[in-house]
């Protein structure tokens, strides 16, 4: 091999964090090592088979190869051959305990959208009269042949009446757009499309809470947990990516869960957009902003 090849033993193949934190690793190497990630060719040594996530190395560097498919030749000559750091050692891992993004993160966040054509830069400025917040929902799916059930962990329970619920609070809401789905069934474009739009993200913690480090700065993000223990791994992400952070500690019994779920999101949009004031008795949003400096706001916004 004339290229550059990085070698990766991936602990978890399917799981976007993971595969992510890994990502990183590699791409922090190649910037440190001054090569072109798009021209470094990836050798998986594990023992891992093809996954949902594998478009992921293929658009950010060169190319990958499994190192099972190499079996039947009798020698191969690496000109450089280079081993990448276990993904527990990544700098964005949670064991490292980062509150501050470490070198080339942001490079790597743009590096990232830019392959899957996004357009990073449009609507950088938070605007409090267009609000979107995105509810993240975990469904079962079959993500590799280990987990043949499809059964995931974490889910809310009466998830469906508790977003019609929140939908219903928000629909006669004119600053806000409320919008909810699951990432099974997207493709990775469709899923950063949505996150890069996104002002305020909700989800239960898991994986999928890893899209937090594509959201743009100064925007927000609401974990779900059912127990106070949960860890830090998306605490970090946010405040590496200057994302705004806040725990919503939801009950296990979901009678209340969905106002409780409206109750942490009010007073976020509250604390990002002090103009707007989310009623708790009636259907509306009042922004106390005058008129004229609302329509400056405006078209400040579309220039």
């Amino acid at each position: 091999m004339n290229k550059t090849t990085i070698a990766v033993r991936r602990e978890d193949y399917v799981n976007f964090y993971h595969t992510i934190t890994d990502l990183y690793t590699v791409y922090l190497l190649c910037r440190f090592l001054q090569r072109d990630p798009k021209l470094v060719r990836i050798l998986f040594i594990d023992a891992h088979p093809k996954g949902n996530l594998d478009i992921l190395w293929s658009r950010l560097f060169h190319s990958y190869t499994r190192l099972g498919h190499l079996k039947n030749v009798s020698s191969i000559f690496y000109r450089e051959l280079i081993f990448s750091q276990p993904q527990p050692r990544s700098e964005i891992d949670v064991q490292q305990y980062r509150r501050a993004a470490p070198s080339f993160f942001f490079d790597f966040r743009e590096h990232v959208l830019k392959q899957f054509n996004i357009n990073y830069q449009m609507n950088q400025k938070l605007n409090c009269e267009s609000f979107n917040i995105f509810f993240l929902v975990r469904h079962n799916y079959v993500a590799h042949p280990r987990n043949p059930t499809g059964q995931i962990t974490r889910q809310i329970k009466n998830e469906k009446q508790i977003l019609d619920e929140l939908k219903m609070k928000f629909s006669n809401y004119p600053n806000v757009n409320f919008t909810s789905n699951h990432f099974e069934g997207l493709s990775i474009e469709e899923q950063l499309n949505t996150i890069i739009r996104t002002d305020l993200f909700v989800g239960v913690h898991g994986a999928g809470l890893t899209h937090v480090l594509f959201l743009k700065s100064n925007r927000s993000l609401i974990e779900l947990v059912i127990s106070d223990t949960t860890g830090d791994h998306f605490d970090q992400m946010s405040s590496i990516n200057n994302v705004n952070f806040r725990r919503c500690l939801i009950s296990d019994e979901a009678s209340r869960t969905a106002e409780t779920i409206f109750t942490c999101i009010r007073e976020t949009i509250s604390a990002r957009c002090p103009s707007m004031i989310i009623s708790t008795n009636t259907a509306q949003i009042v922004n106390t902003t005058p008129t004229f400096l609302r329509n400056v706001s405006r078209n400040n916004t579309k220039s």
